[in-house]
């Protein structure tokens, strides 16, 4: 499976943007309309950046770092590339 920059980035701002600081995987498969393998596997991703953390079985959190990287300094998007 290939990894997909825009899907990332996508899942960061549905677990920004919920109400709830925890968020369920197939939740956030359903909001953004994407095959729940497909978000779990961008979620793994995500962790192994460090962006996100899985708090509990299929339950995800963004972390400190993750908060970081979407809120971004005034001049920055959510449009960035995630750091390698």
């Amino acid at each position: 499976m290939k990894r997909d920059q825009m899907l990332m980035e996508a899942i960061l701002g549905q677990l920004l943007q919920s109400p709830d600081p925890l968020v369920g995987t197939s939740h956030i498969a359903q909001r953004l309309n994407v095959e729940l393998p497909v978000v779990r596997h961008h979620l793994n991703l995500l962790q192994d950046k460090d962006l996100v953390h899985e708090a509990e079985s299929g339950v995800w959190r963004l972390t400190n770092h993750g908060h970081d990287y979407v809120e971004g300094s005034p001049d920055q998007s959510m449009a960035l590339k995630l750091p390698s």
